[in-house]
């Protein structure tokens, strides 16, 4: 019997939304356990209001190791009777140290991965998606996946600031919205930004409008898509909190994203979502879970995956797995979507 444990898992984004089922399965089998839960403090509005969180911890990393010993430190107070390390970083082994419970940290496959990726050797087998590989570490006490995909909680200010936040870049809420998210870390996981504005001209030719989603990082991207129709485009790359981002997601029809963690945000809203995948592949356990999505990817392509998590450039220079998927394609992806 579980009545207190520890769940670690400090970012990114996409994994920590992956994280969402593994706490609804643990809540659903011990129910009145508390959850404690330690995540990166720039990340916290991912979990703040998730009900099945009794205790949401954050860390300052640019504290360097201090800061996460000074985390240890007040850990090791506590009694936890199982620690559950979904990160399984330094930093995490840092956290943890000597805190009290059974430590069980997830599966990374790691070998199978090199394997795959060093050698295209694919000794996976059946494919484990990641929310499912959180879940395998805490099999022993009887948790059990679910089907309901990942999830995310919002309050009502936070849904209102969105509202405002759409309603000032010129959105009229009666016409419908793309959310489009041409950003990812890695190079060769973003698809091109011709495609991307390609694909902006013909959403906005079938009668869509497009909200450009993203950090700071991907406003020369956006600014890009808005040039092609200024009142029917609006940039909100850096404009709102992480919070306030998911909520104007929630408000769109669909959602085009690259491999990324705002693909993993639409998801959770429940939106339908357009994955393009490029140099990694459905091995790695990170495609759309339990979501109403499709996934498209250049298939049986020999240099495919070149990495685990992206490239800076295309390593034979061609491209290939990203420049093969059309905006046709994802125009005819999206449409079947919003069909269903």
């Amino acid at each position: 019997m579980l009545s207190k444990v520890l769940v670690l898992r400090l970012s990114s984004i996409g994994d920590i939304i992956l994280t969402s089922p593994f706490l609804r399965a643990f809540k659903v089998r011990f129910p009145e356990a508390e959850l404690h839960y330690v995540v990166r403090k720039e990340y916290a509005d991912l979990l703040r209001w998730n009900p099945h969180i009794d205790n949401l911890i954050t860390v300052d990393v640019s504290q360097g190791r201090r800061g996460l010993e000074t985390l240890n430190l007040a850990l090791c107070t506590e009694h936890f009777d199982a620690v559950f390390d979904l990160h399984h970083h330094l930093r995490t082994r840092i956290i943890r140290n000597g805190v009290s419970g059974h430590i069980h940290s997830i599966d990374k496959r790691a070998l199978r991965r090199l394997l795959l990726v060093g050698a295209h050797l694919n000794t996976y087998g059946t494919v484990v998606p990641v929310p499912e590989r959180y879940i395998e570490t805490a099999a022993r006490y009887g948790v059990v996946a679910d089907t309901l995909g990942p999830e995310l909680f919002l309050p009502d200010d936070v849904l209102n600031a969105a509202a405002a936040l759409l309603s000032s870049a010129g959105w009229a809420a009666s016409s419908p919205l793309i959310g489009v998210c041409p950003g990812s870390q890695h190079f060769t996981k973003r698809w091109p930004l011709e495609k991307f504005i390609q694909l902006t001209r013909l959403l906005l030719a079938h009668g869509y409008d497009i909200a450009v989603f993203g950090s700071s990082d991907d406003t020369a991207a956006a600014e890009a898509l808005q040039a092609v129709d200024s009142s029917r485009v609006l940039m909100l790359c850096g404009r709102a909190s992480l919070a306030e981002t998911a909520a104007m997601l929630a408000s769109c029809e669909a959602v085009v994203a690259n491999d990324s963690g705002l693909m993993h945000m639409a998801t959770a809203l429940r939106r339908p979502v357009v994955a393009v995948f490029g140099s990694t592949v459905k091995e790695f356990g990170f495609f759309p879970y339990n979501s109403k999505a499709a996934v498209l990817e250049v298939r049986d392509l020999p240099c495919r995956p070149c990495t685990f998590i992206g490239r800076k450039s295309c390593p034979k220079g061609h491209f290939k797995c990203m420049e093969d998927v059309s905006p046709e394609m994802v125009l005819e992806a999206l449409t079947g979507l919003l069909r269903d």
